[in-house]
C-alpha cells in the first residue's frame, strides 16, 4: 500500500535567510519572489529519457499549473530549454530534484539536466502526478510548504533522523529538507496550507503530538490561488529585483606584475527584471585548504578576511557578459593589501554574488573556488 512505502523527498535546494516583498492577499504557500520568472513567460521543457507514454504524462501533470499561471511550458526535443528532465534511475544519485528555483536553474551548464525524476519510485500513476506537480513547481519558484514558519509543527528530530538514514539521508540532509524554517518574508503575507503540493508527507510517529500530513497528489486551492497571484493574467504587483544569472565558467586569478597585485576575473553573464538591483560582487581569498585568510587591511577586508567587496547597480533588462572572450571585468586586490603571512604562498579565490535588500545580503550564487597561483 502507498502508505507502507518508503518516502523519498525532492532534494531542490532552498535558499535560506532570504527577505522577498508581500505580494499577494493572503492566501496559502511559500515562493521566493527574487527567482520567479517574467510573467507571462513561455519556458522550453526538454525532456531527455523516458518512454513516449512516459513523456506524455509529464507534459500533462506539468501543465496543471498553466490552468492557474500565467506561464506556459513549451515541450521541445531540439534546441535550448531553460528546464531539462531527466527521468531515469538516480541518475549521479538523485532521486526527485529540482536543480534550482525558478530562474535560479539558468546556472546550470547547458549539457545538465535540472530536474531529475527516479522513476523506479513512480510506478503509481498519482504518484507521478504529485511528483511532477512539485517539481514543476520548484521550476516556477515554489518552496517547501512544511519549512512555512507558520506550520507549528514539532517534530521529533531524532525519530526523523533515524528513520531518513535507512534512505540514505544523512543529517544535513535532513535538516535541510525538513527542519529549516524561511523567513516569514517568503510566505508573502499566506497562511499555512497542509494541503499544498509542495507539502512533504508526515508520519504521526515523526511529530510530538501526533500532527501528519498525508500524501498530496493534486494541487489544492491555496497552491492554485498563490501561484495565480505571482503569475496573474494581468500586470504583476510589487514587483521585486529579479537577477538571473546563466553561463557560468571558473573564476581565474593571476598575478599582475604592471600593476602589482592580484586580478580576479570571474565569468558569468547576468541580468535584472522586476526591479533595478544593487548587488555585491565579492571576492574572498583563501589558502590551498580552502579556508579564509587572516587580513588586517583596513580597505580589502571582509569579516576580517583578505578579499575585495565590488558594489554593482544593475540597470532593469540589461543583459551584462563578463569576462567572455576577453578580459573586461577585473576585481583588483594590491600586492600591498595582500597578508604578508601569504607571500609566495598559493591562494585561491572564492567570488559569490550578494543581492542588497533593505535589511540583509541575499546569495544569489556561489561560485567554486578558482584554481590556485602562486603568489609574487
Amino acid at each position: 500500500m502507498l502508505q507502507k512505502r518508503n518516502f523519498v523527498g525532492c532534494g531542490t535546494e532552498d535558499p535560506v535567510n532570504s527577505f522577498a516583498l508581500d505580494t499577494i492577499k493572503p492566501t496559502r504557500g511559500l515562493a521566493d519572489n527574487n527567482f520567479l520568472w517574467d510573467n507571462g513567460k513561455v519556458l522550453n521543457v526538454k525532456i531527455l529519457s523516458g518512454s513516449t507514454m512516459l513523456k506524455e504524462k509529464v507534459k500533462r501533470y506539468a501543465r496543471e499549473w498553466e490552468k492557474w499561471a500565467n506561464i506556459k511550458f513549451n515541450f521541445i526535443d531540439d534546441g535550448d530549454a531553460q528546464i531539462r528532465l531527466y527521468l531515469g534511475d538516480k541518475k549521479g544519485n538523485h532521486g526527485h530534484v529540482t536543480m534550482g528555483l525558478g530562474i535560479r536553474a539558468l546556472m546550470r551548464d547547458n549539457a545538465d539536466f535540472t530536474m531529475h525524476l527516479d522513476t523506479t519510485s513512480l510506478t503509481i500513476e498519482k504518484v507521478l502526478k504529485g511528483t511532477v506537480m512539485h517539481e514543476f513547481g520548484h521550476a516556477i519558484g515554489l518552496m517547501h510548504e512544511h519549512m512555512s514558519p507558520a506550520s507549528g509543527i514539532k517534530w521529533r528530530k531524532e525519530s526523523v533522523y533515524g528513520r531518513f538514514k535507512l534512505m540514505g539521508w544523512d543529517k544535513d540532509m535532513v535538516d535541510a529538507q525538513l527542519f529549516q524554517k524561511y523567513n516569514m518574508s517568503y510566505t508573502n503575507g499566506t497562511r499555512y496550507d497542509s494541503k499544498s503540493i509542495m507539502h512533504y508527507p508526515i508520519s504521526q510517529w515523526d511529530t510530538q503530538d501526533g500532527y501528519n500530513v498525508d500524501w498530496n497528489f493534486d494541487l489544492s486551492d491555496g497552491d492554485k490561488a498563490l501561484i495565480g497571484a505571482l503569475y496573474p493574467k494581468g500586470n504583476r504587483e510589487n514587483e521585486v529585483p529579479r537577477v538571473a544569472i546563466s553561463n557560468v565558467a571558473r573564476t581565474s586569478i593571476e598575478n599582475n606584475p604592471a600593476k602589482n597585485g592580484l586580478s580576479i576575473y570571474p565569468s558569468f553573464t547576468i541580468s535584472c527584471s522586476g526591479k533595478e538591483a544593487d548587488i555585491y560582487y565579492v571576492s574572498f581569498l583563501l589558502d590551498e585548504d580552502n579556508k579564509f585568510i587572516p587580513t588586517t587591511s583596513k580597505n580589502f577586508n571582509i569579516n576580517n578576511n583578505a578579499g575585495n567587496l565590488k558594489k554593482v547597480k544593475l540597470p532593469l533588462g540589461q543583459i551584462t557578459s563578463l569576462n567572455k572572450g576577453q578580459k573586461d571585468f577585473e576585481i583588483f586586490i594590491p600586492a600591498s593589501e595582500l597578508p604578508t603571512a601569504v607571500a609566495g604562498k598559493k591562494v585561491k579565490v572564492w567570488f559569490r554574488v550578494f543581492l542588497i535588500k533593505e535589511d540583509e545580503l541575499k546569495e544569489l550564487v556561489t561560485f567554486n573556488p578558482s584554481s590556485a597561483v602562486t603568489l609574487q
